[in-house]
């Protein structure tokens, strides 16, 4: 009851419009029921098709294009904090939607989800991590434990208008492992551009300490 008359007040004093085409959202999603509709595109690749050889599995949610794009670009560089829980919603109802990652582990099975770490320098500037706030709510639902895996160990340069060549020379060996041992059995690496999710299993183990 009570949440039910704080989201009526919220929605009356600071209502949110669709950055994608302007319209109020009276939902707790980020985007308007036309817009989603227009970059709904839930879909596995095989990651030898995109050249990753050492990862399991991708999952894209969304295109990354209108809304969603200009939503998570205000995020990053105009420090609209506002619209995190907004699009850590989007993730959340879209796998409910899409019956994904209700998996049924053995206790012996070590899963975690850890974040692809912003660089220090854009973290301190913004005061938050993007994909740690966008899939950590998610993480508590499903009751995935959230682990920081990776560290970034140079500065790279903004990956938004670089050619697929320009990207991976970009990022080529700028993350470390931040342990050598007792690492989970399956990793589930959260990134929010297409609010993507990308599945380890072991591989961590085989690229020594950079990936």
């Amino acid at each position: 009851m009570l949440s039910s008359i704080l989201s009526l007040l919220q929605s009356l004093f600071y209502p949110h419009y669709c950055p994608g085409c302007g319209t109020e959202v009276r939902g707790k999603g980020v985007l308007c029921d036309s817009c989603r509709r227009g970059i709904w595109h839930p879909r596995a690749l095989q990651p030898l098709s995109l050249d990753c050889l050492h990862l399991d599995g991708l999952f894209f949610l969304m295109d990354y294009a209108g809304g969603i794009q200009k939503a998570l670009q205000m995020a990053k560089f105009q420090g609209r904090e506002d619209l995190l829980p907004r699009l850590a919603e989007e993730w959340k109802q879209g796998t409910l939607r899409e019956k994904k990652f209700h998996w049924q582990l053995g206790p012996e099975v070590r899963l975690a989800a850890a974040g692809i770490p912003t660089d220090p320098g854009r973290r301190k500037k913004r005061g938050y991590d993007l994909p740690e706030e966008i899939f950590q709510p998610w993480c508590r639902q499903e009751g995935y434990r959230w682990e920081t895996l990776l560290v970034r160990n140079r500065p790279t340069r903004p990956q938004y208008g670089l050619a697929p060549e320009e990207r991976k020379k970009n990022i080529k060996g700028c993350f470390t492992l931040t342990r050598q041992e007792n690492l989970p059995d399956i990793v589930l690496l959260c990134e929010q551009r297409c609010l993507r999710l990308i599945q380890i299993s072991k591989c961590m183990h085989s690229r020594k300490n950079r990936i």
